[in-house]
């Protein structure tokens, strides 16, 4: 039978087109899984009051909740079997902590958790070199930063359990840099496809920033208060062709296992983004193709302001500020890839300080959209309840039901817009329409407020310290008031600009 020529070479074009569109989805799926998210760790010693700071923009693509709860712990007896989501079943004790949970639905690698020890992890996507999968039923992929957040007790042994998750499972995705904390330490542990991860300290007195590649240099095998990870990392790096000892000299962790950019520096989506974060905490000037490191000591020391402010950085005031000040649209939809931009769907900083009276030890700023259109609210894990809006669905733990409602948030998009996050986005959308007039509007009406906790809070923990000493039931009820009338001003700030500004 001959095939009409018309026919064939319609035939012909509809395959090609078919063809360039799962290559252009697969590009932008590794565009994704590239640019994503922003993190600074800082050391106890680094910091203005001796905390442990902790400092995330989470960066997602599609129809996306920000669902914020804090989770009881639950004893589900000797022992319990968690089903990882791809085949795995993973069998340890029953107990779990409580913990916070800034969920973003329907995200595989988007959740971050600060539990009730003050261990938090959070996470940057980095793409490796490896391509091929190594992995154990399934593996292991949205389940691991859970688990660690229901079972770690301090940061060294959520990077033990990261670790031993790995090689027990292997990584599903081609790797990512998880950033783990507690009051004491913080770490960077990186993890690449399949079963192989290392994990470096931060120094006390020294800062690290994190875009979404490795930023681990130089390794130590024979230091394990500073390091952990596969102790045959180098010769798997050397079987695989990603290192020659006599050509590269010193094992480099960066250079061995981050898949290679071709892009120029100021376009590759991450350089910039370390460049900046480098420059405004070491108060040094760097090459944009300079040789980063893992970590260095601030110019002086940091405050959550300070960190706030580069949350929403957009490289003002530099030769790659692309909108001249606001003067040519969105700063978050430009050329270059800023820290806040068009993806970051929520940022958070945790202080986190075993000094403090325990319910203030674990301090949580949270913004529940762009940190640059709104503004960040304190929140003590010591509270009791969270104010209502900042989540929906149980508080009780379930494992079957937390991954069912995760990715497949029915219940929550029925009653979205009961919550703080869709009221924050449908503000932040008409700023991002009109940013050099609203921004304004942002700063005038809803900065202040943030300005006002930043100062008042130190005088509360200051009265809740006396107050807890000698009638902790009536310090607690303090506690509570304290954050919901946070939440409760925030609403009613938004509730005065909706009605000046989304009149339809």
């Amino acid at each position: 039978m001959k095939l009409n020529k018309k026919i064939f070479s319609g035939l012909i074009l509809f395959l090609l087109g078919l063809a360039l569109i799962s290559i252009a989805a697969d590009i932008t799926n590794r565009c994704k899984q590239q640019l994503n998210c922003y993190t600074i760790l800082v050391g106890k010693k680094a910091s203005a009051d001796g905390s442990v700071l902790v400092a995330h923009n989470e960066d997602d693509y599609g129809d996306i909740i920000v669902n914020v709860r804090k989770i009881a712990p639950r004893n589900y007896g000797p022992s319990v079997k968690i089903n990882l989501g791809h085949g795995g079943v993973y069998e340890t004790e029953g107990r779990t902590n409580g913990f916070l949970w800034i969920e973003a639905t329907t995200q595989e690698f988007a959740d971050s958790f600060i539990n009730e020890y003050g261990v938090v992890i959070t996470s940057d996507a980095c793409s490796s070199r490896e391509n091929k999968d190594d992995l154990t039923d399934g593996g292991i992929s949205y389940m691991l930063r859970r688990i660690v957040a229901e079972k770690a007790r301090s940061a060294r042994e959520a990077v033990k359990l990261v670790g031993e998750l790995v090689e027990k499972y292997g990584y599903r995705s081609s790797g990512r840099t998880y950033s783990i904390a507690d009051k004491n330490e913080a770490w960077m542990v990186a993890v690449i496809r399949g079963r192989h991860w290392f994990a470096q300290r931060v120094p006390d007195d020294e800062v690290a920033v994190i875009p979404n590649f490795y930023t681990i240099r130089q390794i130590r095998l024979d230091d394990p208060d500073n390091f952990m990870g596969s102790r045959d990392i180098i010769e798997y790096a050397k079987n695989n062709g990603w290192y020659d000892e006599a050509k590269d000299g010193p094992f480099d962790f960066k250079k061995a296992f981050a898949r290679p950019s071709s892009r120029e520096p100021v376009f590759d989506g991450n350089t910039l983004r370390m460049w900046r974060g480098l420059t405004i905490l070491s108060g040094k000037e760097w090459k944009i193709d300079g040789d980063y490191p893992f970590s260095f000591k601030p110019a002086k020391k940091i405050t959550p302001e300070m960190l706030m402010a580069l949350l929403r950085d957009h490289y003002e005031g530099t030769e790659y500020d692309a909108t001249e000040g606001y003067k040519h649209g969105s700063p978050n939809r430009t050329k270059y890839r800023t820290i806040c931009t068009s993806s970051t769907i929520n940022a958070f900083l945790a202080r986190l300080n075993d000094k403090k009276p325990e319910p203030l030890s674990i301090l949580v700023w949270m913004a529940f959209g762009k940190p640059d259109t709104t503004i960040f609210l304190p929140v003590y894990y010591g509270v009791e309840s969270l104010p209502r809006g900042f989540g929906y669905g149980p508080n009780t733990h379930d494992y079957e039901l937390f991954y069912k409602q995760h990715f497949e948030p029915t219940e929550l998009q029925a009653v979205k817009d009961k919550l703080l996050n869709t009221r924050v986005l449908r503000f932040e959308k008409l700023v991002e329409e009109n940013y050099g007039h609203l921004i304004e509007v942002v700063k005038k009406e809803l900065y202040p407020l943030e300005k006002d906790w930043l100062r008042g809070h130190q005088q509360f923990e200051a009265r809740f310290g006396s107050l807890y000493h000698r009638n902790p039931g009536k310090a607690m009820r303090s506690l509570n008031a304290y954050v919901a009338k946070a939440g409760k001003s925030l609403v009613q700030a938004y509730e005065r600009l909706e009605k000046i500004y989304l009149k339809d």
